[in-house]
């Protein structure tokens, strides 16, 4: 990462409202990779299992709204290949971290595989959140005016909360 991308991302976030979506965002991702975190060190399989059943609705929910209200707006700048790149690398990655979610829900939490998909969701959600809040972000800011990305912050909030909805009456 260039170091001129890292100073405009740090003065991006400094200036940003609290209800623009990056910043929802980025609490999302802060919360993930929390869980994420916690999983992979857990030294029990069932304490494992419990904080995946929190983390994948929460992270699928946050991948879907993302993809819909981000991803999408930034596929639409038909101008900026840079953009379109972003989107798209961000749907691939989202599609990993579901196959590793669904495939941790499946396993069972004592195999040294599920304990290594553990890990590599954890490693691939640092990678993802860090490439994100210095060149997704930065694009958001360079194409979107703040009153557009606090429009997209409330559209993918009410995504995330209406598929978190879904997703737990299908639980129920």
């Amino acid at each position: 990462m260039k170091v001129a991308t890292t100073v405009k991302a740090m003065v991006e976030r400094a200036l940003m409202a609290p209800d623009d979506v990056r910043v929802l965002l980025q609490k999302d991702h802060d919360e993930a990779l929390e869980l994420a975190e916690k999983m992979q060190k857990a030294t029990q399989p069932s304490r494992r299992k419990e904080i995946l059943k929190k983390l994948k609705p929460a992270l699928i929910a946050h991948s879907r709204a993302e993809e819909r209200e981000v991803y999408g707006a930034l596929l639409k700048l038909k101008k900026s290949k840079k953009s379109q790149d972003i989107g798209n690398e961000g749907f691939v990655e989202h599609s990993l971290l579901d196959e590793l979610l669904t495939s941790l829900a499946r396993g069972a939490a004592t195999s040294d595989s599920w304990k290594a998909k553990a890990k590599v969701l954890h490693e691939l959600l640092e990678h993802h959140v860090a490439e994100e809040k210095t060149e997704m972000f930065v694009d958001l800011g360079e194409h979107f005016t703040s009153a557009q990305l606090i429009a997209m912050g409330a559209k993918f909030e009410r995504t995330k909360q209406a598929l978190l909805k879904k997703a737990t009456r299908k639980s129920a």
